[in-house]
């Protein structure tokens, strides 16, 4: 029995999906305590489906999937920047156009002009059949997405507590919403590999919603986030071997139920703890 639990990992197919979706998985949970704060869930959400037509259209100049679909990414979320910037359209509302805009235009690009990434892998990932080089590309965008949080986690919590503050302290905040977008964009590319674009949205906010729970201190809840996301990474793939299902859905489903955990169970904020906080408030006991 405990030999076949090791199945996984003699397979070098498996390792490379587990060791990869962990890493991944890690720098979407430390990024998406930011994403928390700052309240961009639809930002990730729009992202993740805006880099869909850059892979269409690299395909077609020959070029690496990653870089098309980061710079699909970048223009979608400058588009986003200027949009609301000259028009008075609420945030989501420019967030919604955008983003199924840029979606149709990769639907249509790929049905017109075939590639050869199936819609099916680009939609849903396909980490068990990644490449060494698309690999190569995963280990940079993480590496270097991690480098500057944890360089610059101060300054980016700062801004997306409270913008107008930080830049009363002097911190340049067009510089760190640009520079956090575009470490957003980054990542979005990295986790398609791992669970697609429909579920990258899963990865960037999940890990730092359950860490949000569990946690009132900032450097907590992103040790948290990111111990989240390098988990179910590594669960998510290790589990799909066993079940035979899509190992982007294992990895948000893991997400999901420790979500769904804290939630209920989250010692301060969680559902059980604040209705005993409510009680005892009705009834004159201190909590």
């Amino acid at each position: 029995m405990s030999e076949d639990l090791l199945l996984p990992f003699q397979y070098e197919y498996m390792q490379k999906a587990m060791w990869v979706s962990a890493l991944i998985c890690l720098a979407c949970g430390f990024l998406s305590c930011f994403v928390t704060l700052r309240r961009w869930s639809l930002m990730g959400d729009a992202l993740s489906h805006a880099i869909v037509p850059g892979v269409s259209i690299a395909y077609l100049l020959g070029a690496p999937y990653a870089l098309g679909a980061f710079i699909s990414g970048t223009i979608a979320a400058l588009g986003m920047g200027f949009v609301k910037a000259k028009t008075r359209l609420r945030e989501d509302a420019v967030i919604g156009i955008v983003f199924t805009a840029f979606f149709a235009l990769g639907l249509f690009l790929i049905s017109r002009y075939p590639s050869g990434v199936s819609l099916r892998t680009i939609v849903f990932g396909n980490i068990l059949g990644i490449s060494d080089p698309d690999i190569l590309q995963v280990l940079i965008i993480a590496a270097i997405t991690l480098g500057i949080l944890a360089l610059k986690w101060k300054d980016f919590m700062l801004y997306c507590f409270d913008a107008n503050h930080a830049q009363t302290l002097g911190l340049n905040t067009k510089v760190l919403h640009y520079t956090l977008l575009t470490l957003l964009s980054a990542t979005a590319v990295a986790s398609m590999q791992t669970v697609g674009a429909v579920l990258v949205v899963a990865t960037l906010v999940t890990p730092g919603a359950t860490a949000y729970l569990l946690s009132e201190r900032f450097s907590r809840m992103i040790l948290i986030a990111s111990g989240i996301g390098a988990f179910t990474g590594f669960a998510g793939a290790y589990a799909s071997y066993f079940l035979d299902g899509s190992t982007g859905g294992c990895i948000v489903v893991f997400q999901t139920i420790l979500f769904l955990l804290a939630l209920f169970f989250a010692p301060k904020h969680g559902m059980l703890a604040m209705r005993a906080i409510r009680i005892a408030a009705v009834r004159g006991v201190p909590a």
